[in-house]
């Protein structure tokens, strides 16, 4: 793969009115997951509020990105707060081969996810 076809990854938040929306864009493996990981960290709310992770904008998902989507979900039940992941085709795929499509909350917008 040669540079220009490398994708970084970019991670804006907003705050919506349920709670705070990360938009991931790029490329999540090995090298961008801490990136991610320090990002939904930052971004965890509190209780009883709910955190949404738009990977709408995201070309490739590696097993990293899902140990740090799986652990986020983990601490926001332990927090009394839920993580919810938009998911687009090319991710969508990597969940439900990982069979991780029970374990998430998956949605297919953001606006469904804040729902």
């Amino acid at each position: 793969m040669s540079s220009a076809e490398f994708q970084s990854l970019s991670i804006g938040v907003e705050q919506g009115p349920s709670g705070p929306v990360l938009s991931v864009r790029g490329e999540v493996d090995t090298v961008t997951a801490p990136q991610l990981q320090v990002s939904v960290e930052q971004a965890m709310p509190s209780a009883g509020r709910v955190l949404v992770v738009d990977l709408s904008g995201v070309s490739f998902l590696s097993s990293a990105g899902l140990s740090v989507l799986v652990q986020a979900h983990q601490q926001a039940d332990e927090a009394g707060c839920a993580v919810r992941i938009v998911t687009n085709a090319n991710t969508a795929r990597v969940f439900q081969l990982t069979g991780l499509t029970e374990t998430l909350r998956l949605y297919e917008s953001v606006d469904e996810a804040r729902g």
